[in-house]
């Protein structure tokens, strides 16, 4: 028997048709053809929409929408700029600059066009603009005497045209290494979609690729930990052909990862996958799409993958089950079926993989339990996900928020016997603990003095490696947000940030030279930098990546006249640093 495939083309073609045949009916013919004509505009208007290059070379991918991050999806694209700055930067479609953002960390330098086709084109991590973009920021920065600017601009200031050089390329922010990060949002919703879906000319030849997999029972978070992490499996064909073992687990609900890399072309970046799918003797287990990135529900992220093993192993790797709570709601589509390990007997696992071109991979690996249930910690807290729980500590309280889990956990409180001489300190639980609300951490007070209360902040880590987390002083306690789990203490910052001049730099064809220093504190981090030539701000730029600063110094200004320069540098403890020099 011969069926109909209804798809959703289909169903706007007949809904199209059905809006004409009951228009007719009720208008003559030549007020129907214009409707039809303006219906017909607006639907290819919306369909129609595609963004050129924004760079003139062969576009290669160091990194794809929505991959793994450490702590986020990958919100576009990382585009190549043949490891080096200044390539020219172009706009993707006719529109306008509706935003510029300056920042020493995060996208750096980045321009935002609004296209009225409903989207928004971000190009990010930028080194400078054109003449005109430029000549209008340089107001805005002297107007708030601030390198960092976060400027909304109107409809008609600046106007673009497809293909308009905007930009150069650049390392700004927060970037690893030269690129150009390229985004296309929903100018309605502000959720970031795959730009390849707008024509952007990526090749993608390469099929992603199944590394490894790992397997064990239960999702009780104190049960592994980031040094006690789960074995890893090899698959029946591809990489780790020669090992067809199962991978032993114990008895109980399975929980499953994935380890996933997919390469566009030979020698790009490892990017991440747009769909996975997981069956279990042959029974949909797991399956995942991703839909779209929203900044709001980015950390979801931290649900979405296995506990901590993306952060001690190489590749993608994709949590193959569905958190407790979760976010990412619209963003993810999920569907998960829970499969209970009861017996002795060696189990498939089939995965399948599609990446954001259409490329699709599979694998097949196996489990077998042979280990009974583990035992549960008899001084473990028993945390749910969704609900807040508050822990007394000997220096204060730790406090879980209804946000703060994606899953139910048990965690283990250290407090180490400590005396008046040295701030206490709290381990709970560990950073392999997936969090999306952060936890409060508090500390007592009650042996400092109000002054000293001006200088303290929360540390997060070890001995070895410690990280100030701020907080803020409430009454006689310290309070501060954490975004992981681990060990906690405090402290007071009594250094001031430490200035070094680094050189002077004179161009050869310009009026601005510059100077540069390198900027650095400690303990709670830089709160601000202002340089000034004779008590009037001047611009900097400030790379905090690399703790540098460089000042323009008008080389017009260098004259018989004797001219006064200081660079001041604070803290987030209040401890200052002046660097003054005069010259003629």
């Amino acid at each position: 028997m011969l069926v109909n495939k209804i798809t959703p083309a289909n169903r706007i073609e007949g809904f199209f048709c059905a809006l004409c045949s009951m228009v007719f009916s009720n208008l003559n013919s030549s007020r129907f053809l214009i409707l039809l004509f303006l219906l017909s505009a607006t639907f290819a208007q919306g369909q129609k929409w595609t963004c050129s290059s924004p760079l003139d070379i062969p576009l290669e991918l160091a990194g794809s929408f929505a991959e793994i991050r450490s702590n986020h999806f990958h919100s576009g694209m990382d585009l190549r700029t043949e490891q080096r700055e200044g390539l020219p930067v172009y706009c993707a479609a006719d529109g306008y600059v509706s935003r510029i953002k300056i920042s020493p960390f995060g996208y750096g330098k980045a321009i935002y066009v609004t296209h009225p086709e409903g989207y928004v084109t971000v190009y990010a991590h930028l080194q400078k603009f054109n003449h005109e973009i430029d000549s209008l920021l340089r107001l805005q920065h002297k107007s708030k005497e601030s390198y960092e600017v976060d400027w909304y601009l109107k409809e008609g200031q600046i106007n673009l045209k497809r293909g308009q050089h905007i930009a150069w390329s650049g390392n700004s922010g927060g970037s690893g290494g030269p690129h150009l990060h390229f985004e296309v949002r929903d100018s309605r919703t502000e959720q970031c979609l795959d730009p390849m879906r707008f024509g952007l000319p990526v090749r993608d030849t390469l099929a992603p690729i199944f590394e490894s997999f790992s397997a064990w029972s239960g999702f009780e978070a104190s049960e592994i930990s980031p040094n006690e992490l789960p074995a890893v499996g090899h698959f029946v064909s591809g990489r780790g052909a020669s090992d067809t073992l199962p991978l032993e687990i114990q008895l109980g609900k399975l929980e499953l990862a994935v380890s996933i890399v997919d390469r566009y072309l030979s020698g790009s970046g490892e990017c991440g996958v747009k769909a996975l799918r997981v069956f279990v003797d042959g029974n949909l287990f797991y399956r995942m799409d991703i839909r779209a990135v929203n900044f709001n529900t980015t950390k979801g992220i931290n649900g979405f993958v296995p506990l901590g093993i993306y952060k001690s192993k190489s590749g993608q790797w994709y949590r193959c089950s569905r958190p407790k709570q979760t976010p990412l709601k619209e963003e993810v589509s999920m569907f998960y079926v829970p499969v209970e390990i009861t017996d002795s007997l060696i189990h498939s696992i089939r995965f399948e993989t599609e990446d954001w071109k259409g490329n699709v991979a599979t694998a097949v690996g196996f489990v077998q339990a042979v280990q009974p249930v583990a035992p549960s910690h008899a001084n473990a807290i028993k945390l749910i996900a969704g609900q807040e729980k508050s822990i007394q500590t000997r220096s204060g309280k730790i406090v879980f928020q209804k946000e703060s889990l994606f899953d139910d956990a048990s965690v283990l409180l250290f407090q180490p016997v400590f005396d008046s001489l040295v701030p206490p300190v709290v381990e709970i639980g560990h950073e392999g603990i997936a969090l999306f609300s952060p936890v409060k951490i508090q500390f007592h007070l009650n042996s400092m003095t109000p002054e000293q209360r001006k200088k303290v902040v929360v540390l997060h880590g070890n001995a070895s490696k410690r990280k100030s987390i701020g907080g803020n002083v409430e009454g006689n306690a310290i309070v501060a947000n954490a975004s992981l789990l681990g060990t906690f203490t405090y402290a007071s910052d009594w250094d001031s940030p430490v200035v070094e001049f680094v050189e002077q730099i004179f161009p050869e064809s310009d009026l601005v030279g510059s100077v540069k220093f390198r900027v650095s504190d400690a303990l709670s981090g830089i709160e601000s930098i202002r340089p000034e030539l004779d008590g009037k701000w001047i611009y900097y730029e400030y790379d905090a990546k690399n703790s540098s600063v460089m000042v323009e110094l008008p080389l017009s200004l260098v004259d018989e006249q004797p001219h006064e320069f200081s660079l001041k540098v604070k803290d987030k403890c209040g401890n200052e640093t002046v660097y003054k020099k005069t010259f003629n």
